[in-house]
């Protein structure tokens, strides 16, 4: 009793042991053409691959039965490790996918050569009219499919190796799909005047029980020595064992190995085994004619095919030619060539550069007039209060003239001070006058020393107007003992003024208690350079034009240009500067210009000329 509980647990262990190291298996997946439709697949294909399982006891084979297309889409998803498949589906394959032949398999059953692949036309016994390829004209002929290599595209090579005119033919082809067997059912039940199958198909059933070979005949049959079935064209290589992209080295090795040492299997009937793969050129050669798999895209026409065939060779000769005969021309005329397009191609850039230095001065000149327009009911209030308090002043003296001279005498205090209030007044309008003609004459390129501060001032005077017109009083704050730049007044004076009426253009809208216009000037040492920024509370930059704001004619007032914010940011830009213009977190926009206190000399020089 103990001894047989002792074996018992020893064979339960061996059991467990054994389970457990198929579980940790790694797994080979293999994909099959099933062109038959087998019921019993596995049992067909597992024999003649039990080598290796017997030499990869680490592995487990997994088998697919497929059709062309699962297999071609397993592929594309990188779920095979080998496939087994007619010649012309691997040739097919090759154009697409990174695959290579490992081995080619043998298969005799009953003497029959299923390791060749052919077709083979056939029609019942009844039609005596059809014995040749070209009483096929017109005719209901059945095939599996476009792509089936060993049916339809080896007959029609072979009808186009025989005749020139078959696609004149007429011939009425129906493709069923797989399995390939129904096709012989649908041709005895009349459906099809012929029918191309696989060569030794019909012998195979033969031997099956499942068709009487005499109620066929073949269609063009050929005589081939020593190949027992009927056929009606050459006979090709037969199926490869093709490697994928996801089989590592290692594994390919050790599956040839496998198959190497593998002795030929008798499964029922049917001897098999593998053997090294053979060329596969001829069934190359079948895509070639047909223009199909990797030669889809040759032209059909022999002469257009020999020049592509040959057309790298074509192309040394007629090149070495062309340059053997034309290369001392060639050089001299290149010399010349590029002699003349330097001499225009510098000539050409002076102009170029002249030119959009003069549309850029016009620009900036008809934008100043634009943006004055907008100011000038401002600057015409600026200039009549000096105008008035000239008037003023100048009428009190007339009375005070007019008085006796003592009187006139006890009044020379008051004369002296309205004189120089007239005179203070008309200094006054006199620079009101002069800014107006400074800021609209052309630009003169006159760069100067400039306090920041007075600049900014006097671009708020400007826009006096439409800042009282908005109801807005601005906020100036900057720091003490801010540097002079050297800079360009009538430059910043532009940007400013835009910046400005931008400013109050967004604050339109807004209600009055919550408008802000504060400008900020400040010194960064570390850079050399002053900033001024311009806060606003307004609606601020809409998401869909923000990166769109400094392209020319981008405006968002029917009225405007669309040149302010392009004009403000290259005059920054000319000043050595840069001009951005963000949202802020609380509301608004902050418009922020950096000023070089200081440009290089060279710069200056530029600036200047």
């Amino acid at each position: 009793m103990i001894w047989a509980k002792q074996i018992q647990t020893l064979l339960v262990l061996i059991l467990l042991h054994g389970f457990a190291l198929q579980l940790a298996a790694e797994e080979i997946h293999i994909g099959i053409l099933d062109w038959r439709t087998l019921e019993d697949f596995e049992q067909h294909w597992l024999p003649s691959l039990q080598s290796l399982e017997t030499e990869m006891p680490a592995h487990r084979l997994v088998l697919h039965a497929m059709t062309l297309e699962e297999l071609n889409k397993a592929l594309a998803e990188h779920q095979l490790d080998f496939l087994i498949t007619n010649p012309g589906h691997y040739v097919a394959l090759s154009a697409q996918y990174e695959i290579a032949p490992l081995a080619q398999l043998q298969h005799l059953k009953e003497g029959l050569p299923l390791n060749y692949v052919g077709s083979v036309l056939l029609t019942h016994q009844g039609r005596q009219d059809l014995n040749e390829f070209s009483d096929l004209k017109g005719l209901r002929v059945g095939a599996v499919s476009l792509e089936s290599f060993g049916g339809y595209q080896l007959m029609l090579d072979t009808l186009n190796q025989h005749h020139n005119d078959v696609n004149r033919w007429a011939i009425n082809w129906s493709f069923t799909g797989f399995p390939m067997d129904q096709l012989v059912e649908r041709l005895l039940h009349d459906e099809f005047d012929a029918i191309v199958l696989r060569s030794c198909l019909a012998e195979v059933m033969a031997l099956e029980g499942s068709l009487d070979l005499t109620a066929l005949r073949p269609i063009g049959a050929q005589s081939i020595d020593g190949y027992p079935c009927m056929i009606s064209t050459p006979v090709y290589p037969g199926w490869p064992l093709l490697r994928t992209a996801r089989a590592n080295d290692t594994l390919a090795r050790q599956v040839l190995a496998a198959l190497m040492k593998s002795d030929s299997v008798l499964i029922e009937q049917d001897v098999v085994h593998w053997q090294p793969p053979v060329s596969y050129q001829s069934v190359y050669d079948v895509f070639e004619r047909l223009r199909i798999g990797p030669f889809a895209a040759f032209p059909h026409n022999p002469i257009l095919h020999w020049l592509l065939i040959h057309r790298y060779w074509f192309y040394g000769a007629f090149t070495l030619l062309i340059l053997l005969v034309l290369h001392n021309i060639r050089a001299e005329y290149l010399v010349r060539r590029r002699t003349h397009e330097l001499e225009l191609s510098q000539q050409r850039h002076r102009e170029a550069e002249q030119t959009a230095q003069h549309h850029q001065d016009e620009l900036r000149h008809a934008s100043r007039f634009t943006l004055m327009g907008e100011l000038a009911a401002g600057l015409a209030h600026e200039l009549n209060q000096p105008l008035t308090a000239i008037a003023n002043y100048a009428r009190g003296s007339v009375r005070h003239l007019q008085r006796d001279n003592q009187d006139l005498l006890d009044r020379r205090v008051q004369l002296v001070e309205a004189s120089e209030q007239i005179a203070n007044q008309a200094d006054q309008a006199a620079a009101v006058i002069r800014n107006i003609r400074t800021f609209l004459k052309k630009d003169a390129g006159e760069y100067s020393w400039l306090a920041i501060v007075p600049v900014v001032e006097d671009a708020l005077l400007f826009c006096q107007t439409r800042l009282n017109q908005a109801q807005v009083k601005p906020d100036l704050q900057f720091s003490s003992h801010l540097p002079d730049i050297f800079s360009h007044r009538i430059y910043l004076l532009q940007i400013l003024a835009n910046l400005i009426t931008n400013a109050l253009d967004a604050m339109v809208d807004e209600e009055v208690s919550q408008r802000e216009l504060r400008l900020s000037i400040s010194q960064d040492v570390a850079n050399n350079r002053l900033i001024i920024q311009l806060f606003d509370r307004g609606k601020g930059i809409d998401a869909g034009i923000e990166k769109h704001l400094f392209e020319p004619f981008m405006t968002t007032r029917k009225e405007g240009m669309g040149l302010g914010l392009s004009l403000s940011r290259s005059l920054a830009e000319a000043l050595g500067g840069e001009l951005t213009l963000i949202n802020r977190q609380d509301g608004g926009a902050v418009a922020t210009l950096t000023i070089p206190i200081q440009q290089p000399l060279q710069e200056s020089i530029e600036c200047r000329g």
